[in-house]
């Protein structure tokens, strides 16, 4: 609660003219006690930042964690080599500089030298070795090890094709990492900020064992604050970190998360100041008309249709193309989501960054576009499909999603217009992110609402999500073209050779249907006046924090 000096003085002075009698220093003390308690809780401290998560985190473990719930978790207790800057770019996090070869091979990462763990002890190269092996030994399982293959042999030791010390990571001294690529990747400066790319302390790491960053007993920082509660399912208590490097332009001592996944709860903890910040659906975003609290961001994601090919119908392109060209996007996009957003014709969202050939935006290159609306030809296309198959009608199947956001409203529209335009009937399954995610992992699932946000800036942070032997690749999507495509693009620096591979997967979507691309979100928040340099970002996570401070 925030009461403002004024108010305060008044109440005081009040309550002491209007008792009559003696007044009683003892009920002064306890009406003062509940008054400084009262103001250490929810959005209104002047210390205390309070966002709103709208799940519970898949993992927070940096080399496991996939979702943007545990980046966002990640984002306020771990920093890599670089960090997140203003508006999309990257800066010296806790590497104070590094250079690349001419061939633009191998990086040497300078670290500085008065970083610590929030438990006191030194961050060394070592520990970015330790952690980017983690990653990319077998047994750890990360979906995110893909994200290291980059670095000279990675690839091989993930796949048990070689072993450790093959792997181009080099601890020159404690302040000192030389890492080798297999090929270019001119990015790789703002790649190693990326979540998997953190450091590890391995003496800690080995106390915890299983138990590692899973509560908030078992995590240690390296970044601007330290995990002080976590009651799951319902808000997480980060501290400012004393031993963080930066430590003096964090302003914020408090940060809460607190995890609301109902869309009408969130909005009510926004309206009593028990959240500065919350996202809200479209559909609560015409309440706030005007009002500059409402904020509305182009967050790099892209919406589609997941289609599980282990389904005999599903596998069948013609009826994947079907189920897609019976959905109106543009409608989905101005009736459904109220304007925000656009409906897609590229898999890659526009204006993230990504340049063509022509200098211009990437996407403004690729001459194939996603399947338009045609219900007619949807119809001729699935009674072909289910005829290829041996089927006469199109099987029970459900679609999972979300049971927060916009999700819901989305699925019913999408399962409005199958039935309108195919006859089809199609089950929605409403679950938490969690459960989702752990469908989506198991194979356990006919379609799914699924969304992704870029995790670096380039346009194959989008375009490898379906590699055949990629961690992203919940769908069982094979072929070898797309394989060799994104391997070419991974291979070179040479624009004149990536963007035109680039072009060549785009279209293979297009073509082939791995997934059903849907739209191109614009996502609506509520932000406390109070909230001043909140930031937004479009790839590598949804908020930028560095300029964070209250009113």
């Amino acid at each position: 609660m925030y009461v403002s000096k004024a108010v305060y003085y008044n109440f005081i002075c009040k309550k002491i003219y209007n008792i009559e009698g003696e007044f009683l220093w003892k009920r002064f003390l306890l009406m003062m006690l509940v008054f400084i308690m009262s103001c250490g809780k929810g959005g209104g401290s002047s210390k205390i930042f309070t966002l709103n998560l709208s799940d519970e985190p898949k993992s927070i473990d940096p080399q496991i964690s996939t979702d943007i719930l545990g980046g966002t978790v990640n984002d306020l207790l771990m920093e890599g080599l670089t960090r997140k800057g203003k508006n999309g770019t990257f800066e010296p996090g806790l590497a104070k500089s590094w250079e690349k070869s001419e061939d633009g091979l191998k990086w040497t990462f300078h670290l500085r030298d008065d970083i610590k763990w929030s438990n006191g002890d030194p961050i060394t190269a070592q520990d970015f070795k330790n952690g980017w092996l983690r990653a990319l030994k077998p047994e750890t399982a990360s979906e995110y090890a893909y994200m290291l293959y980059p670095i000279k042999n990675a690839e091989k030791y993930n796949k048990k094709e070689g072993t450790a010390e093959e792997v181009g990571i080099k601890v020159i001294d404690d302040k000192t990492l030389e890492v080798e690529l297999g090929a270019p990747v001119p990015y790789f400066d703002s790649l190693v900020a990326f979540k998997t790319y953190m450091p590890l302390n391995q003496k800690f790491f080995d106390e915890t064992k299983e138990a590692y960053f899973t509560e908030s007993d078992k995590t240690m920082s390296s970044g601007p604050y330290t995990m002080e509660n976590w009651t799951h399912g319902s808000e997480i208590t980060f501290k400012k970190n004393p031993n963080y490097w930066d430590a003096a332009n964090v302003k914020i001592e408090t940060v809460v998360y607190k995890i609301i996944p109902d869309n009408n709860s969130a909005l009510n903890a926004f309206n009593n100041k028990e959240v500065d910040v919350t996202a809200i659906t479209a559909e609560q975003a015409k309440g706030f008309k005007d009002d500059p609290r409402l904020v509305s961001n182009n967050d790099g994601s892209v919406w589609y249709l997941l289609f599980n090919f282990n389904n005999k119908t599903l596998a069948n392109v013609k009826i994947r193309k079907a189920l897609l060209m019976a959905v109106d996007r543009e409608g989905l996009v101005n009736n459904i989501l109220n304007g925000y957003g656009t409906a897609a014709k590229t898999l890659v969202p526009k204006g993230i960054g990504i340049k063509g050939l022509n200098d211009k935006d990437f996407t403004e290159e690729v001459p194939t576009s996603i399947l338009g609306y045609n219900p007619q030809e949807a119809k001729k296309l699935l009674e072909e499909g289910l005829k290829e198959t041996g089927a006469s009608k199109f099987p029970d199947m459900s679609m999972l999603i979300n049971e927060s956001g916009n999700n819901k409203v989305i699925a019913e529209y999408i399962q409005e217009q199958l039935r309108k335009n195919l006859g089809i009937e199609l089950n929605l399954e409403i679950m938490t992110a969690q459960e989702r995610f752990s469908r989506m992992k198991q194979k356990n699932f006919d379609l799914v609402l699924a969304g992704w946000s870029g995790d670096y800036p380039d346009a194959v942070t989008y375009l490898d999500l379906f590699e055949s032997t990629g961690g992203t690749n919940y769908g069982s999507y094979k072929n070898p073209q797309y394989d060799a495509l994104v391997k070419t693009v991974r291979g070179t620096a040479d624009q004149n050779v990536r963007i035109p591979a680039l072009v060549k997967i785009e279209g293979i979507i297009a073509e082939d249907v791995p997934v059903g691309v849907l739209f191109h979100r614009q996502k609506q928040y509520l932000v406390s006046e109070r909230v001043q340099g909140l930031g937004f970002v479009a790839v590598s996570g949804e908020y930028y924090f560095g300029n964070l401070s209250l009113k």
